[in-house]
């Protein structure tokens, strides 16, 4: 009795596992069957904004417009406020979140966060890496990174540098360098790229590490002096720049990278979906064109690839929040 019972079990598990593997299969196959919502947690118009719109459009197209990709801009405290929308809304695919390097700094330099960014969210894949300039004042003495951090060196807590915001891209490229090179800089934060640049511009601050989409324009304007680009290698649109790497900071290498990711939990057959389908928006000759235009590369990794670069990313910036002291009030 016992043995027959023991077979009758395991026929019925095996049977209810078949059965559940198959409902996981439909539902994944008829994916996506209502509208997809991609989160951008910053204001409309920046990078991220831009890239997420691109990646919506053509996930549109790949899908043969048989559900649509909208865009919501949840803005606010450093990207906090979208993510917490999207690390509470179901795991079925149907929200997603675009997110860069703060993604990655925020649990180390955030006392307190909504939600746990290490488990509640799992990656999709990268569609860019963009790097930044290191800009100065059209009128500022500096003509080169190597004697703007000489003479931070010398002048210990002297030299100002100004980001968009406290734990912003600019903030940490900023950071990085001062990490690297064993300097001592002032931070002033602001409320976006705008004010900040601004002050640069006027000399009223002495520097700052801008994503290039936005500092170009009032470089090759003759507003801004571009000293480097945080990129391994020189920015084809301004070959003449050289790297940080190349200015006295070995090793240096900053680019700002732009993540789609999903709540945690999301079937993994969805998330393959996801990933294969950014991979061919990728390799779209109009997207390459575009991300290229902007100064950045084109990304195209696969999932196991995405994972392992979010848990450098996590280990990279936990290094340096401590070492700098970062903090987010």
């Amino acid at each position: 009795m016992r043995s027959r019972s023991y077979f009758g079990g395991a026929i019925l598990l095996l049977l209810s596992l078949g059965f559940f593997a198959q409902v996981a299969q439909a539902q994944t196959s008829a994916y996506p069957d209502k509208a997809v919502r991609i989160v951008v947690p910053f204001p409309p118009g920046g990078a991220a904004d831009i890239f997420a719109r691109l990646v919506g459009q053509k996930y549109t197209e790949l899908w043969n417009a048989k559900q649509t990709v909208v865009i919501e801009n949840r803005s606010g405290a450093g990207g906090v406020i979208g993510s917490d929308v999207v690390a509470k809304a179901p795991a079925d695919g149907y929200t997603l979140l675009m997110v860069t390097v703060g993604h990655a700094l925020n649990p180390y330099v955030y006392a307190k966060l909504p939600y746990d960014t290490k488990k509640d969210f799992t990656p999709i894949g990268v569609i860019a890496n963009v790097p930044s300039l290191v800009v100065v004042g059209a009128a500022s003495s500096a003509n080169s990174l190597k004697d703007f951090l000489a003479e931070a060196k010398s002048k210990p807590g002297t030299l100002t540098f100004a980001s968009s915001g406290a734990g912003t891209t600019s903030h940490i490229g900023a950071a990085l360098m001062e990490s690297l090179g064993g300097i001592e800089m002032v931070h002033v934060p602001y409320k976006g790229a705008a004010p900040a640049l601004q002050d640069v511009m006027g000399g009223r601050v002495d520097m700052s590490v801008d994503i290039i989409l936005s500092s170009l324009p009032l470089v090759q304007g003759g507003k801004l002096k571009a000293l480097a680009v945080t990129s391994p290698v020189r920015s084809p649109l301004l070959p003449n720049v050289p790297t940080v790497a190349e200015s006295g900071l070995p090793g240096y290498d900053f680019m700002a990278w732009y993540m789609l990711v999903a709540p945690a939990g999301v079937p993994e057959p969805i998330l393959v979906k996801l990933n294969d389908d950014l991979r061919k928006i990728a390799a779209l000759p109009e997207v390459r064109s575009r991300i290229e235009g902007m100064g950045g590369v084109v990304a195209n990794s696969t999932l196991k690839e995405v994972r392992e670069q979010l848990n450098s990313e996590f280990d990279r910036w936990a290094k340096v929040s401590k070492e700098r002291n970062i903090k987010v009030e």
